[in-house]
């Protein structure tokens, strides 16, 4: 993988949506998360919970519910380099803590072993340096904290896409995939747990939304590539009128040390 990753949302937040709504990943790893929360909220204490690329919050918001911490123990941190789409998420996620949310554009500083709970949902795609983003977030988990985060692999159906698509144009992916992440944790010798989380994609198939999805995951890249052919990638999971794939994310779970 190359180290230029960054991805702009902006110009495809309306493709991004339609993702969201026609997926079930949210939901899924939503839920798969919520399994390892009760570690976090042992005892009475503070939980200092730091959101790395935390985007509009609306992925928080949902995995919150499902926590049902008390404002007054929750202490968030919040990581998003855009900041009109950081200022969404703090408006959105206020009524969680009682006390005033910390925003930052990148990982403050002094993050070092401060947050039991850490997490990076869906974001290590885009860091420019997936192995000093890793050692990071581990370096900020409390002793007796957590960090959860969840990427694709290679063999996810749209990171499949990903590949192919760029080599219509020789080149590799310009993002990082979870064996990028697999391999910094282990490169850090800090022990983990993984776990794959099924999800599915579906929705009508026309070529305007297979090329909602093809936009979604191809950004500003997408003007190179033809678009007959990026297209045609979703015949194989097309069965009356219906695109549906079903693949999966890898989960990593590493605990405080």
């Amino acid at each position: 993988m190359t180290k230029q990753s960054q991805k702009d949302f902006g110009p495809i937040a309306d493709d991004y949506s339609f993702f969201e709504q026609h997926a079930t990943e949210a939901d899924s790893d939503a839920q798969a998360y919520a399994v390892r929360l009760g570690d976090v909220s042992a005892g009475g204490g503070a939980i200092r919970m730091l959101d790395f690329g935390c985007g509009s919050g609306t992925f928080t918001e949902r995995l919150l519910r499902l926590a049902g911490w008390p404002a007054g123990r929750l202490r968030l941190t919040l990581v998003e380099p855009v900041e009109s789409v950081r200022r969404e998420a703090v408006e959105r996620l206020a009524g969680f803590s009682a006390a005033p949310i910390v925003d930052s554009a990148t990982l403050p500083t002094d993050a070092t072993r401060g947050f039991e709970f850490v997490l990076a949902n869906h974001v290590l795609y885009y860091v420019d340096d997936v192995r000093r983003s890793v050692a990071a977030l581990v370096e900020a988990v409390a002793p007796s904290g957590v960090l959860a985060t969840a990427i694709a692999g290679r063999a996810n159906a749209l990171i499949e896409i990903w590949i192919a698509a760029f080599a219509l144009v020789g080149r590799e992916v310009p993002y990082h995939t979870s064996e990028d992440v697999e391999a910094a944790l282990v490169a850090l010798g800090a022990p983990y747990e993984k776990e794959s989380v099924p999800y599915e994609l579906a929705f009508a198939d026309s070529e305007e939304n297979r090329m909602r999805i093809i936009r979604f995951l191809l950004a500003e890249h997408l003007d190179e590539m033809p678009a007959e052919a990026l297209v045609a990638m979703f015949d194989r999971y097309s069965s009356g009128g219906e695109v549906r794939v079903r693949t999966a994310s890898d989960h990593y779970t590493v605990r405080g040390r």
